[in-house]
């Protein structure tokens, strides 16, 4: 990847998130934002965008550090097929654990149900991009793009995660997911390949 495209896509994450940030200040602080004048309102959103593009530095690091384990990992297990277990392997231990741990620091011994919501919704995202990724390129990508989507998602989230409101989790939650399908998504047209 040549520095010119790594700044594109650099650029193009940092806007989708803080598109990603004023998509979450419209519909979950509207009213707030409304409440008083027109300056009061312009600075509110700014400071979403603001925040939004914050989250997106925390995507693209994620995303970069997925490429450099995912490189360390095809040297590490010889067979292609060994390191696509052990991501199917961690997907699922890592949906477990956003259920347990969620569950066990914020329960209070309540019912479980609620804390299967995060990880489905993760999930439910995580295979319609990994499907999308298979169609434009090949069947190969499938499983590393499942993995990104859930496991590296779900890890950069975890500051949310430890928060018991609704609007924290998601409102960090839409400019992950923003940038993490983009860059993505991106991937196999920057470097000239199908995968």
């Amino acid at each position: 990847m040549s520095l010119r495209k790594y700044a594109w896509l650099f650029l193009t994450t940092l806007l989708l998130g803080g598109l990603g940030g004023a998509l979450v200040a419209l519909v979950f602080d509207f009213g707030k934002l409304t409440e008083s004048s027109v300056g009061n309102f312009l600075v509110g959103i700014l400071m979403y965008v603001l925040y939004g593009m914050t989250i997106s530095i925390v995507a693209q690091m994620g995303f970069f550090a997925y490429m450099t384990i995912n490189y360390f990992a095809k040297t590490i297990f010889k067979s292609p097929s060994l390191w696509k277990s052990v991501q199917v392997f961690l997907v699922i231990f890592a949906f477990f654990d956003m259920i347990y741990l969620r569950y066990t620091a914020l329960g209070e011994g309540g019912a479980i149900g609620p804390f299967f919501i995060e990880p489905i919704l993760l999930l439910i995202v995580a295979v319609v991009t990994a499907y999308g990724k298979s169609s434009l390129t090949n069947r190969s990508a499938w499983i590393p793009t499942l993995f990104f989507m859930f496991v590296g998602t779900a890890l950069e989230w975890i500051p949310a995660l430890k928060q018991p409101d609704v609007h924290s989790t998601l409102s960090m939650l839409v400019p992950l997911l923003f940038c993490n399908v983009w860059q993505v998504m991106q991937l196999h047209r920057l470097v000239n390949r199908e995968s």
